[in-house]
């Protein structure tokens, strides 16, 4: 069990984001401001990110690191006790498709103190740049993140692409286009042909690559442009919704009422 001590080491998992500094939440960037060392992934994280800090802050690139490695580094940090603040820079969130889990198993057993700062996941980042949303009325009303298989593990039962696909509802999936004729393939025992997928790289960085394609041409579409890994492929009818006129909230619906308003006439 964690007991807070007066003038402990604390550790932050900061998410960094899609990659442009200024899609940091503030709380991130106040964090790294004032951190003592962070760690960060070098083959993931921005450089340009790295700005923030670099001229008060060690700087330790964990992208040729194993966790042991890591662990070592954690307890020579812990017993400095002027180095009080360590922040791990995780891109995207830290939510989904990080490693934390192990840290966070290694800092409960230590009783090391830590906090999560949530970042802006690709997905959320890439349908803002293209101008559409991920929910629809009437069309879908779930969003599904999920991955294909690759050489990390096994899905589990009922989590593979074409499971998933069953439903129909809009999916996000993360560090596929390895395997992409495959997923597209599952893909398209369950959606229509011709729904429209958005491929999104680099998203908010200078590289950004944002295309928009039907399903049919995806494969295609992805090595035309040497789409390899580290993209976000969403995949829904969703994404047409800028074209759909019938399909509004009821939010603001003047014959729709709610707790702050009541509908015209009503």
């Amino acid at each position: 069990m964690f007991v807070k001590k007066d003038g402990a080491a604390k550790i932050y998992f900061v998410g960094a984001g899609p990659g442009d500094p200024e899609l940091l939440t503030v709380k991130a960037y106040n964090v790294l401001k004032k951190s003592d060392v962070v760690f960060y992934a070098g083959s993931l994280i921005n450089p340009k990110m790295l700005d923030i800090f670099k001229n008060v802050a060690m700087l330790i690139d964990m992208k040729s690191l194993n966790f042991d490695e890591i662990k070592e580094r954690f307890e020579s940090l812990l017993k400095d006790e002027v180095r009080r603040i360590i922040s791990v820079l995780h891109a995207g969130d830290s939510s989904i498709y990080s490693s934390i889990n192990e840290q966070m198993t290694y800092l409960e057993e230590m009783g090391i103190d830590y906090e999560i700062i949530p970042g802006v996941t690709a997905a959320f980042a890439a349908s803002a740049a293209n101008r559409s949303t991920l929910t629809l009325p009437d069309v879908s009303q779930t969003v599904i993140f999920c991955r294909g298989e690759g050489r990390t593990g096994k899905m589990p039962k009922g989590q593979d692409i074409k499971s998933l696909a069953k439903h129909n509802a809009t999916m996000a999936i993360y560090l596929s286009f390895g395997i992409i004729e495959s997923v597209v393939g599952d893909l398209l025992e369950h959606y229509s042909k011709d729904t429209p997928c958005l491929i999104a790289k680099d998203v908010s960085l200078e590289s950004e690559l944002l295309i928009n394609c039907l399903l049919k041409d995806a494969v295609k579409t992805a090595e035309e442009h040497s789409v390899k890994n580290m993209a976000v492929l969403i995949v829904g009818d969703a994404l047409r919704g800028k074209y759909y006129k019938k399909n509004r909230s009821k939010l603001y619906d003047k014959n729709f009422s709610h707790s702050f308003r009541l509908k015209e006439g009503g």
